[in-house]
């Protein structure tokens, strides 16, 4: 793990990023008391996870759902009246 200064890590910021994105952490410190890491990211395998969900499809333990959704809850019906800036309005006077 690299280790850098919060002063040169902003001076030199494209240089940390490069060691970054090959895959090396960064450990930052101030003052010589270290504050924090900057870590790669794990690349998701995308298509190992398309493949298991395709032998899932295949061997009946998953189903695709067919139709359209129900909607679960009904639309708020507001009653007349004045509206809520025109009581924010009202109270403020």
């Amino acid at each position: 793990m690299v280790t850098v200064a919060s002063r040169e890590l902003k001076n030199r910021l494209g240089r940390y990023l490069q060691l970054v994105r090959e895959g090396h952490p960064v450990r930052i410190t101030d003052r010589g008391k270290p504050i924090g890491c900057i870590l790669p990211l794990q690349k998701s395998d995308e298509s190992a996870e398309m493949a298991h969900l395709s032998r899932l499809l295949a061997s009946g333990g998953l189903t695709l759902g067919n139709g359209t959704l129900r909607r679960r809850w009904k639309p708020a019906i507001l009653k007349p009246g004045p509206t809520i800036a025109d009581m924010i309005a009202e109270d403020r006077r």
